[in-house]
């Protein structure tokens, strides 16, 4: 294994089993490279990994803290809006249906190779989905996801669940996920679809999402009907 994932694995385990605690501060860089005999460098890959899970946190000129971990989050009955995806949140709950209207690889340009941290020209796959809940629109998705990270996806995936065939499958843990939310005017695709007007917005959620190893594996983008878009968050004075 890589040493950096070795260290991230070895701080993400004591984090969880509490012997670094809510709110405390890490060690400084060069006690954590004497403690793991390795260098700067190594070191800021593997805290990089734990940042991108959101289990630490840097504060400019004060250090890095461990931020708020509930270990029940980890728990397989505990629904969680992203590790979980669309298939797995409402099976049983509401008729899904699915219908790929693009599936192709193609090679990164310059934008999507930034976003995946490949290398440009690599091949990745160009993915659009409609998906419906209970014989009502419910999103737009376009999606690309480097071959070399999930390899041999097939269209029977795509149909039912990508996120279910990366774990199941593929054995791989889904971590985490940067978002941002902003709205668009609709073009030809969302009005087919979403049953937008030309005049009409359309709500849109980014996301790049990455793997318990902090190798980024989605570059997407979720469209959804302004009236059908709700976002909820929690914000914690610290």
């Amino acid at each position: 294994m890589v040493k950096y994932i070795e260290i991230a694995d070895d701080i993400r385990s004591k984090i969880k089993g509490g012997k670094y605690t809510y709110g405390q501060k890490l060690p400084y860089e060069y006690v954590l490279c004497v403690t793991y005999h390795c260098n700067k460098e190594t070191m800021k890959k593997a805290l990089d990994i734990l940042v991108k899970e959101g289990l630490i946190i840097r504060r400019r000129g004060a250090g890095t803290f461990v931020k708020d971990y509930d270990p029940s989050s980890d728990s397989p009955n505990k629904a969680n809006l992203f590790t979980k995806g669309l298939t797995q949140r409402y099976e049983g709950i509401k008729k899904i249906e699915t219908e790929v209207i693009v599936f192709e690889v193609i090679p990164s340009d310059e934008h999507i190779s930034k976003k995946l941290q490949i290398e440009e020209g690599s091949f990745v796959y160009h993915i659009i989905r409609f998906r419906k809940l209970d014989n009502r629109p419910y999103a737009l998705e376009i999606i690309y996801m480097p071959i070399s990270v999930i390899p041999n996806l097939k269209l029977e995936h795509l149909k039912s669940s990508i996120y279910r065939y990366i774990e199941k499958d593929l054995k791989l843990k889904i971590q985490s996920a940067h978002k941002k939310v902003r709205g668009h005017l609709s073009s030809p695709l969302e009005q087919q679809y979403l049953g937008l007007k030309e005049t009409d917005p359309y709500f849109e959620v980014e996301q790049i999402a990455y793997l318990s190893t902090g190798v980024i594996f989605e570059y997407s983008f979720s469209r959804f009907h302004y009236n059908d878009f709700e976002l909820q968050t929690v914000t914690v004075a610290t």
